[in-house]
């Protein structure tokens, strides 16, 4: 999508864009998962969100979530993706979350978008949390497999 088209979905749907999808990254070494703290310059500024983007033009939400994995995080290692919780807004709008599983705790990059991060152990989230973040940890079975997956560590 072309910032215009992002701009007119914001104004239809309240979103910058018409589907999204992001993650939340869980280290199997150490079974705590990787948040970001979202800039004052978002939508939902000093919340603690996931990592992820709009869906552009031809793109699947799972390709959007490994393109956001790069780009956003700068993680460029293989990732194991598993569909979480997807969240539906009245105005049409969709956030598909994933959960990113990788071997090791890595430093991802700051930029306009995530001004902070953190590695949290499970059930220990961060506050003030975004609503998206809030409706996929309190989705049942998102809940419940990521916590089978951070426990087998």
């Amino acid at each position: 999508m072309s910032t215009e088209e992002h701009k007119r979905a914001l104004q239809e749907t309240g979103f910058w864009g018409r589907s999204a999808a992001g993650c939340l990254f869980l280290a199997v070494e150490t079974g705590r998962v990787l948040i970001p703290h979202r800039s004052e310059h978002c939508q939902q500024p000093n919340t603690w969100g996931t990592w992820g983007g709009a869906v552009d033009a031809g793109e699947t939400p799972i390709d959007a979530v490994r393109r956001e994995v790069s780009e956003e995080a700068g993680y460029h290692e293989p990732v194991d993706l598993t569909p979480l919780f997807v969240f539906r807004h009245e105005s049409g709008f969709e956030y598909h979350n994933f959960l990113a599983v990788v071997r090791r705790e890595f430093t991802p990059n700051l930029n306009w978008e995530t001004q902070a991060f953190d590695w949290f152990d499970f059930g220990a989230w961060p506050e003030p949390a975004h609503f998206g973040l809030t409706a996929l940890l309190e989705d049942p079975v998102s809940h419940a497999l990521i916590k089978s997956v951070a426990s087998k560590t």
